[in-house]
């Protein structure tokens, strides 16, 4: 594995664990701290990073190099997604539990997150036709 792939690789995995961390904590550890709608922000945000953790390990473990270049910008686009929309959302979502209210400043933080997984998909779809 070359080194960007590599980073790239370990980042996602990262993101990986800090998303079954943050859907254990949310099912127990702040099951009875947080609103319902609160929890089910964690629990959004949880899985979506989940989910595109395990799709970008799971293309840079089936794609070539020749086809590495071509989706490495999709990638980078849902790295920074994932970043974006999730942990917004965590701290958007913690600010009261951690008595930090100046965190409101993150809320236009998510919906750029979302807008950057929705173009890293779409940056997917030409990689496909010349691979």
């Amino acid at each position: 594995m070359e080194i960007k792939v590599r980073r790239i690789y370990i980042f996602a995995c990262i993101l990986g664990a800090v998303s079954i961390i943050v859907l254990a904590l949310a099912a127990h550890a702040l099951k009875n701290k947080l609103s319902s709608d609160q929890l089910e922000s964690i629990k959004s945000a949880g899985e979506i990073q989940l989910f595109h953790s395990i799709l970008i390990v799971a293309l840079l473990l089936a794609v070539k190099k020749d086809v590495f270049v071509k989706i490495k910008t999709a990638l980078s686009f849902m790295l920074s997604g994932i970043t974006c929309f999730s942990f917004s959302i965590y701290l958007l979502t913690a600010r009261e539990f951690l008595q930090m209210p100046f965190l409101k400043f993150l809320w236009p933080i998510t919906p750029i997150g979302g807008l950057l997984l929705i173009i890293s998909w779409l940056l997917l779809i030409p990689a496909a036709r010349k691979s």
